[in-house]
């Protein structure tokens, strides 16, 4: 056995109060464990030491102060539990309010924040105002990627240079995904893009999906997706830009600060004799020098993404429908689905009227179950 299991046992064990097997358990156990034993000893002593003692006597008013003693206690309690009662009930009420209040908030917040972000403004204007391809649009294109971009204007300098990041996601459908492919590779050339990488697959029903990333000089992003946007029927188009041209003259004016301290180091480097110095100065060193490539290779990545701009492409084949298919066309499950969704909405707005009610008579329904509970109380 244990020895905590041992230790809850040795009362019943004093007393012979286990059967033979958890006996001879605990006895065997005292004989191997000088720690229980000892514990044993010294209950077993307190139990001899309690049986002598000669038994007390009690007042002889004792029954009657205990009886007072317990009546005021009873009322303490009374008057504690009710004292307890209100503190919930004006927890519950407090916290009524400020989950009003914090709804009240919380939807405003969503009514806000519904309306959609700038950026798929932009993919929209994109969409209605480039359908027509090549260099003629793309002037509109422009002014509608940097909309957003031309409104976070930090306060840097206008002889800064900006730097912007754009990037674009495009699915197509077109008939024939192959010749989808070649234009891409013809539309890279001509604006001295290239492709990074492409990958393709068919589905079971027979639909092929060709996916590109595509590069194309930042100056050039816009004149491509128009030309790109002719193609085929565009299923979905998103359109981000960043400008990051704050971070970027950050980074390089941390680079220029280290720069001047790895020089410092450096001459510290030159003068310095003995080995502890030496050891000191070279660990700092490698730390700047590190921090230096990395703030470089941050500088050389936004280079990148500034320089070339990233066009992910999907091109999706048409797939004829069935006779079947026809009947059964999108329209059909739209309707089915809307009508769906129509009978969930009358539903939910059922259910949020019920919890509301509920919500506004809970405070009256808490009051007039404390009053009755206080007038139970008390009349007792």
């Amino acid at each position: 056995m244990e020895c905590y299991a041992v230790r809850r046992l040795l009362n019943l064990y004093i007393d012979e109060e286990l059967d033979r097997k958890s006996m001879d358990d605990v006895r065997t156990h005292l004989d191997s464990c000088e720690e229980c034993k000892l514990e044993y000893n010294e209950l077993l002593y307190t139990k001899r030491l309690l049986e002598n003692m000669p038994p007390l006597e009690l007042p002889d008013n004792f029954g009657e102060m205990l009886h007072i003693k317990l009546i005021e206690e009873k009322k303490n309690n009374r008057r504690k539990l009710i004292k307890r009662m209100f503190a919930i009930a004006a927890a519950v009420i407090a916290s009524i309010f400020v989950l009003s209040f914090g709804f009240d908030f919380l939807m405003n917040n969503i009514k806000l924040s519904s309306q959609p972000p700038l950026s798929v403004k932009s993919a929209a204007n994109y969409s209605s105002e480039a359908s027509t391809g090549g260099k003629e649009a793309a002037p509109n294109l422009k002014n509608s990627v940097y909309s957003s971009s031309n409104q976070t204007n930090r306060g840097l300098d206008s002889g800064y240079e900006r730097k912007i990041t754009k990037d674009a996601a495009i699915s197509i459908e077109m008939n024939s995904v192959d010749e989808g492919y070649n234009k891409i590779l013809n539309i890279s050339k001509q604006y001295n893009g290239y492709i990074e990488s492409t990958s393709e697959n068919t589905s079971e029903s027979g639909q092929k999906t060709v996916n590109i990333v595509l590069k194309i000089p930042a100056d050039d992003f816009e004149y491509a997706i128009s030309n790109i946007k002719s193609l085929g029927h565009v299923k979905m188009i998103r359109i981000n830009s960043s400008d990051i041209t704050e971070q970027y003259y950050d980074v390089q004016a941390r680079i220029k600060n280290l720069e001047i301290q790895e020089e410092s180091l450096q001459n510290l480097m030159k003068k310095a004799s003995n080995i502890s110095d030496i050891l000191q100065i070279e660990d700092k060193l490698n730390d700047v020098q590190t921090q230096i490539d990395s703030y470089k290779s941050q500088i050389k990545l936004w280079d990148s993404m500034t320089n070339m701009s990233t066009i992910n492409l999907t091109f999706l084949s048409v797939v004829p429908q069935s006779a079947i298919g026809k009947i059964f066309d999108g329209s059909f499950f739209k309707d089915v689905l809307n009508a769906g969704a129509k009978s969930f909405n009358v539903f939910f707005e059922f259910i949020k009227y019920v919890i509301v009610m509920i919500i506004y008579l809970l405070p009256f329904a808490i009051l007039i179950y404390l009053a009755y509970k206080g007038y139970r109380l008390f009349k007792k």
